[in-house]
């Protein structure tokens, strides 16, 4: 087992008390849509001169609590609307280009074919109205080099009576992590391949 000489521990611990401070005022708290650009452009330039290894632990430190930050509006935003958590806002908010570039395509030919895709709230992972919890997050996978930054978010849904496991992959775009993709882990649903398959169907 490696062991971190005193200065790195230090940092890891600061870089945590920022994720976890930044966000707060004395006046108001700011939303993640606010925070979260800022938190992941000072912590990027804070680890530039570190070893590849430390930026890695540090960029998913950053990753995680972007994570945690984003469904936690997701959570707050369900709980003052009875239930209702499906709401594009978060996907212009806190996904990528690409993600909403592809969700407008398909909400064009829902349009245009009188259909339906979304059958499944892909931010709470469920097919009923209810209130539903995020825990136990976890990156499950981290790439960071000079062509991309990316990462999978692995979480779990809780539900009255059940629960699900999700993912998210992010990706680091315009200076903060956003998503850019849904994963429902307990019916094999890859949201993404599945709005790809839909437009590239013809409906009778």
């Amino acid at each position: 087992m490696k062991r971190f000489n005193k200065g790195l521990l230090l940092l890891l611990a600061l870089v945590t008390l920022h994720v976890t401070t930044s966000c707060q005022d004395d006046k108001k708290t700011l939303s993640s849509a606010e925070c979260l650009p800022e938190l992941a452009k000072d912590t990027v330039r804070s680890v530039d001169t570190l070893s590849t290894e430390t930026k890695l632990l540090v960029e998913s430190e950053v990753v995680l609590e972007c994570a945690k930050s984003i469904f936690r509006e997701v959570k707050n935003y369900q709980l003052s609307c009875g239930g209702i958590v499906m709401n594009e806002l978060f996907d212009k908010m806190y996904c990528s280009k690409s993600w909403n570039d592809m969700l407008m395509s398909v909400r064009r030919k829902e349009f245009e074919t009188n259909t339906l895709f979304f059958e499944v709230d892909y931010w709470a992972m469920t097919r009923e109205l209810g209130f539903v919890t995020f825990d136990e997050f976890r990156v499950s996978r981290l790439v960071v080099n000079e062509d991309e930054k990316f990462a999978s978010v692995d979480f779990t849904v809780y539900d009255l009576f059940t629960y699900n496991p999700a993912r998210v992959d992010m990706v680091y775009e315009n200076g903060r992590w956003v998503i850019n993709n849904f994963y429902d882990l307990k019916y094999g649903v890859n949201v993404r391949n599945s709005m790809m398959e839909y437009l590239v169907t013809d409906l009778i």
